[in-house]
């Protein structure tokens, strides 16, 4: 028995690192398999960004699955470091097959999302510098897309940024009032920046939300907490519409078929049909 206690400790530090190294592994890249007649593609490339907690598992099964379809692959990972450092792994190809980057934080469990917001604008710009990137479409879930929001609202009108094409967040709570913080200072930052947004290009923000048993939250975001972003984009030039998805919680946002088939159809179909 004592050699067994003995070595529980090692059982466990090897089971933690096991977990970290799986959870850090993104689903690898791969050349666009096949093209569709029926299926619009662009050099722009999208960028997949998780929530607080997550990391590579968030989106390896959507991105196989857009991979299988022929909707796009794969080309690239960028991870960011506790220190904020970026590190590209993959080939930019500067083709239209609808590039997919997956971005990865090695610190996920942070105390809000100010740090997500510093490590989006550095991607973002070095996007632009390195690969000559001029647009984007960005996934985010949760906190990231709160962080994606505020990094596009504060900095998307800088000349050394790309500018927005699509953004589809999935249950992002930009505003994060409740009874115990009558005021959410980072919401407040948002709608102080709100007049930069006038010098931004016109893109798309799709924003998607999850109820469920007929509540008005997905388990985790209550709708309003979602559906506020509404008044900072009013009157910007970006296009806005939002998408309720009934019987969806917060954690399948970004993790059944059917999502996926929704994520898909609002970053590239055309904007008639993506508004159905």
């Amino acid at each position: 028995m004592a050699s067994k206690l003995h070595a529980l400790p090692i059982v466990l530090g090897a089971g933690w690192f096991g977990f970290r190294w799986a959870s850090r592994r993104g689903t690898p890249a791969e050349p666009l398999a096949r093209r569709r007649l029926d299926w619009p593609y662009a050099v722009t490339p999208t960028l997949f960004v998780p929530g607080w907690g997550g990391n590579a598992w968030t989106y390896n099964g959507l991105l196989r699955w857009l991979a299988r379809q022929g909707l796009g692959h794969k080309i690239m990972t960028v991870r960011v470091d506790r220190r904020g450092g970026l590190h590209f792994s993959g080939h930019w190809e500067n083709t239209a097959s609808n590039p997919l980057i997956q971005v990865l934080f090695d610190h996920t469990f942070t105390a809000d999302y100010q740090q997500q917001i510093t490590w989006i604008t550095a991607i973002l710009r070095a996007l632009k510098s390195r690969y000559q990137v001029t647009t984007y479409n960005l996934v985010a879930h949760s906190w990231g897309g709160s962080a994606a929001v505020s990094s596009l609202v504060l900095h998307g009108s800088a000349a050394d940024m790309p500018r927005l094409n699509r953004m589809v967040l999935l249950g992002a709570p930009v505003d994060e009032h409740d009874r115990t913080q009558p005021v959410d200072a980072a919401f407040e930052r948002l709608r102080a920046a709100q007049g930069q947004l006038g010098n931004l290009g016109p893109g798309t923000i799709h924003n998607v939300y999850g109820t469920l048993s007929g509540r008005l939250t997905d388990g985790s975001v209550p709708v309003y907490q979602i559906t506020a972003l509404r008044s900072v984009v009013a009157g910007s030039p970006l296009t806005y519409q939002e998408h309720h998805v009934p019987g969806v919680g917060h954690g399948r946002l970004h993790a059944s078929p059917t999502m996926w088939r929704l994520i898909a159809r609002l970053l590239w179909a055309t904007d008639q049909l993506a508004a159905k």
